[in-house]
């Protein structure tokens, strides 16, 4: 019987029954296209900006500088890696009751003999206190530490920073 009623009384009486047609009023402008996403509106820009490219200005011509003077920047067969706030690894130590004063530098790799070796030149400690029971300058190869007598903190980062570490 529902079929024989109008339209109007099988939407009153069944609401879900509505007519699957809407009205299109004249006002109402249909998009021709889907809307996208941001990204792909932002790809699409990008991308026909590509296409409209101009012609680059031409580059400017470079004035001929005084030349630097060449930082020789060596190979060095050793390397001090920085700290993840991007500070040397040079650290002060004090030890039995604040008597023994004590630089430490972490974070070493490769030849640490040679590192020494260029940091006891480098500081003035003699070669001959190197090989005495307690050297000025010495290697602990268990965790990769170069340890030097005293408190000589700003000549090993004056020292490092000369070798670009």
């Amino acid at each position: 019987m529902a079929s024989l009623l109008p339209s109007a009384s099988v939407s009153a009486v069944h609401p879900h029954l509505q007519s699957s047609q809407r009205p299109v009023s004249s006002s109402t402008i249909l998009p021709t296209r889907q809307t996208r996403t941001f990204l792909t509106q932002l790809r699409r820009q990008a991308q026909a900006l590509k296409e409209q490219a101009v012609t680059p200005p031409p580059a400017p011509t470079k004035k001929p500088s005084a030349p630097k003077p060449a930082l020789q920047l060596h190979n060095l067969p050793y390397f001090v890696r920085r700290t993840g706030s991007n500070q040397l690894p040079v650290y002060l130590v004090t030890k039995a009751g604040g008597t023994k004063q004590l630089t430490k530098i972490q974070k070493t790799e490769g030849d640490l003999d040679a590192l020494r070796n260029d940091l006891s030149r480098t500081l003035g400690i003699d070669a001959a206190e190197s090989r005495s029971k307690t050297p000025g300058v010495s290697i602990n190869r268990l965790t990769g530490h170069i340890i030097v007598k005293g408190w000589r903190k700003p000549e090993i980062l004056k020292f490092l920073t000369e070798r670009n570490f």
